[in-house]
Parts: C-alpha cells; sequence; structure tokens
C-alpha cells in the first residue's frame, strides 16, 4: 500500500485501542464502531440518573470544599469529585450535556483538561455558564486543551514540535490534522481563544498557566499532558468562600 493508506490503516487499528480494558472490552472494540460503543455510554449513564442525583446529595452533605473535575477520564484525582460518564470509572456517573448536578455556588473549583475540544464552541460556552453557576463567589476555575496554535506555529516553521508530538506521519499537515479531526474533536485551541472563552463567560483575572503552575495547590494536571496542552484559569468575582 502506498503511505497515505499505511497511514490510515493504523490510524483505523489506534482507533479501536482505546483506554486499556479487559479481553471482553477488546473484543467488543474489534465488532463495534466507536459511535456505538459511545450511545451506549451515554445512555447507560442516563439510566443511572436518579442514583447520581441521590449520590449529588450526599457528596454536598460532606466536610470538606467542594471540587469537580469534569469529563475526568482516567485521571482521577484526589480530594477532587471526578465526574465522567459509564466506561470511565469515575466516582460519579454523569452526562455532562445535561449540565452540572450542583447546586448554584456550591463549588470552590472546577478543572477541565481536554474536554472542550469535544464541543462546539457554542457548546463551551453553554459548559462554562454552567461552570461559573456552580461555583461560589471566588471560585476558580482551570481548563486546558490541546494548544492546536502551537501546532500551527511548528507547521509553519521547523516542524520539530510535531515530529516530536506525533512523528512520522506521511506530512506535517496530517499529524495537524489529528489535533483538529481525530478522537472526536470538535473545535480547535490557542491559548488567545481560551482566555477570550473564560473571559466572556464572565470568569475574572483570567490568564494562561503552564504546565503544574496553578493556583488550586496541588495543581491537577496530568503528566501524559504537559507537553501538547495550554491552561487558563480565572475566578468567578467576589470573595473566596470560607473553606472547612
Amino acid at each position: 500500500m502506498g503511505a497515505i493508506r499505511d497511514y490510515l490503516e493504523q490510524r483505523r487499528r489506534d482507533s479501536r485501542k482505546g483506554l486499556q480494558r479487559g479481553s471482553g472490552v477488546r473484543a467488543l472494540r474489534r465488532v463495534t464502531p466507536y459511535g456505538v460503543r459511545q450511545w451506549a455510554k451515554l445512555n447507560g449513564t442516563t439510566l443511572l440518573v436518579p442514583v447520581s442525583r441521590r449520590k449529588a446529595h450526599r457528596i454536598l452533605r460532606e466536610p470538606g470544599d467542594l471540587q469537580l473535575h469534569l469529563a475526568s477520564g482516567t485521571n482521577r484525582l484526589p480530594g477532587w469529585v471526578n465526574i465522567d460518564i459509564l466506561g470511565m470509572h469515575p466516582d460519579f456517573y454523569w452526562d455532562l450535556r445535561r449540565g452540572i448536578p450542583f447546586p448554584d455556588g456550591s463549588a470552590r473549583a472546577v478543572f477541565l483538561e481536554h474536554f472542550l475540544e469535544h464541543l462546539t464552541y457554542g457548546q463551551v460556552l453553554d459548559t462554562l455558564a454552567e461552570c461559573y453557576r456552580v461555583l461560589g463567589p471566588g471560585g476558580r476555575i482551570r481548563a486546558g486543551v490541546p494548544d492546536f496554535g502551537r501546532y500551527m506555529e511548528s507547521y509553519v516553521g521547523d516542524g520539530a514540535f510535531i515530529e516530536e508530538l506525533r512523528p512520522q506521519r506521511p506530512t506535517s499537515l496530517l499529524a495537524v490534522a489529528e489535533v483538529a479531526l481525530d478522537h472526536g474533536h470538535r473545535s480547535v485551541w490557542d491559548g488567545t481563544t481560551l482566555k477570550l472563552v473564560l473571559a466572556e463567560a464572565g470568569f475574572v483575572n483570567v490568564e494562561l498557566r503552564t504546565f503544574g503552575d496553578s493556583a488550586l495547590e496541588p495543581a491537577p494536571d496530568s503528566p501524559t499532558r504537559e507537553r501538547e496542552t495550554v491552561y487558563a484559569e480565572g475566578a468567578k468575582g467576589g470573595e473566596r468562600p470560607a473553606t472547612s
């Protein structure tokens, strides 16, 4: 086969690997498309809504600050409520298209890492409005997204960053296209765009942050995301809520 067909076949094989699972799940991946599996996870999560709502009430009664890690994936953070859909083994099962199942002003912090790129920009603004609602005065939001802007800079520059992060693609453009189009991505990002959407959602003192640099201690960032991610952080106006 030619270089492009070889590349496409490799991408097809990679799309069926996913996260490490048992033999049964691996077999299921070989015979079911990604979209079907995602549909099943989302619908299974919907069936758990009554259970999850009861759990949300229990969580609110627990001592300490409420910190919400949205779309947590496999990065389960201690001291945070890790929220994701069925199949990801979070603390709390929830489809974030339904909003955030906690009351106004109840959270101290919200963290989103490699989630916003799976949404359209309109959906991003809706999600950030929910984050703003659920945070108390002075509560902080931290968001990290794949830095498409850095890929573009590398594309028009020496290409070293592209080759380091996504090596041996047939062309640099195909490597950049993966960031924009693969993994269910629906939007692309750079630091300027990320700051702008946080500010438009109402957050104040929004600033870009590097990996591990955060007003949240310890920084919640996943080490596997370090090289590819741009982060921004902001606050909800008002005084910081008292800690327990």
